[in-house]
């Protein structure tokens, strides 16, 4: 616990969240959840290796590989172990936080700014990472645990900005509770396009042009429920929805997945570095009947002078730190 404190104080000055005098709990990864809904069988056969006695390809991450006991827990407590995973970790979230933060999606790209598009900008970069993750077959044991980290910090780094948005702190537990279901029901739905879409590329984009309108442009009306709603419905989100704007959104994430999962660097990824595919291109918009929209500048306030990045407290204010000289202030930098 003290290498996580240690690791943790690198970026906030704390390791744990305390809330209402008790300590935050480690929340449910998305694989973890995944496993929940596994019936009493599926999780016999997955202890037995699968259902011929071979490994199970939905074997848990963490037990997958050649490593033995003794590897996997020197690997888990070992106090090197843990700072290096949680730095890796650290470093995945602060590159989706920066991705999703580009001022292009609120300003070209038209995306609206609330608690709840943010947070749904923020979960797709960390699903593309996790998805990186559980693919990972040279180290799976690892992966798993930096994957654990990396959720644990999403919850709190989701906390922080919850609070950001004048959520009272009685109220954070509740709140942050509606947060993650609706976060992993955004991230299942990514699941199911690219597990059980895969190979079916036109479904794939159907599909991904409804999850995109659902949980970003957040187009699905309040008070319907989100897998039926009524026909009068359906027709006030078409009306709202901007054809040429879901497309090129649809195929950021298809670019971005390939570019994620299966095109970086063995050895960017392991030292939880991300190169991550360019934003759309959201110039010469064109409105449903197929004129130009006018153009949407970014907001300068959104832009920090080089090399000034913009990172967030405990208590949910922001403040800014120099990536060059690593000093850090709560004023706004000038250029």
């Amino acid at each position: 616990m003290f290498a996580k404190a240690a690791a943790r104080s690198f970026r906030r000055g704390a390791s744990s969240l305390l809330i209402s005098g008790q300590r935050k709990q480690r929340m449910p990864t998305l694989q973890q959840l995944q496993s929940f809904s596994s019936s009493p069988k599926q999780q016999q056969q997955k202890q037995e290796g699968g259902p011929d006695g071979v490994e199970d390809s939905n074997k848990p991450l963490a037990e997958k590989g050649d490593k033995s006991w003794m590897a996997r827990l020197w690997d888990t407590y070992s106090v090197r172990h843990q700072t290096n995973r949680i730095i890796v970790a650290e470093a995945f979230l602060q590159a989706a936080n920066k991705q999703a933060s580009d001022p292009r999606w609120f300003g070209p790209g038209r995306i609206t700014r609330d608690f709840r598009s943010h947070q749904a900008l923020v979960t797709m970069h960390v699903w593309f990472l996790h998805k990186r993750l559980i693919s990972n077959t040279s180290d799976p044991h690892t992966a798993a645990l930096i994957q654990e980290e990396l959720f644990d910090i999403f919850w709190t780094d989701t906390t922080c900005r919850m609070r950001n948005y004048g959520v009272n702190e009685w109220l954070i537990q509740k709140n942050l509770k509606t947060v993650q279901q609706y976060t992993f029901m955004h991230c299942f739905h990514y699941d199911h396009c690219y597990t059980d879409l895969l190979d079916k590329p036109e479904e794939r984009h159907e599909e991904l042009r409804n999850l995109i309108a659902r949980h970003v442009l957040l187009l699905n009306p309040d008070g319907e429920p989100a897998n039926a709603p009524s026909a009068q419905a359906q027709l006030d989100a078409e009306n709202k929805i901007n054809f040429d704007q879901l497309e090129r959104l649809v195929w950021y994430v298809e670019a971005q997945y390939q570019n994620i999962v299966h095109d970086i660097p063995e050895q960017l990824y392991r030292d939880g570095r991300v190169a991550w595919v360019n934003l759309p291109d959201f110039s010469k918009l064109l409105d449903n009947d197929g004129k130009q929209l006018d153009e949407v500048p970014i907001d300068t306030d959104d832009v920090l002078p080089h090399p000034w990045a913009r990172n967030i407290a405990n208590d949910g204010q922001y403040y800014y730190w120099n990536m060059e000289t690593r000093k850090s202030t709560w004023e706004r930098p000038v250029a």
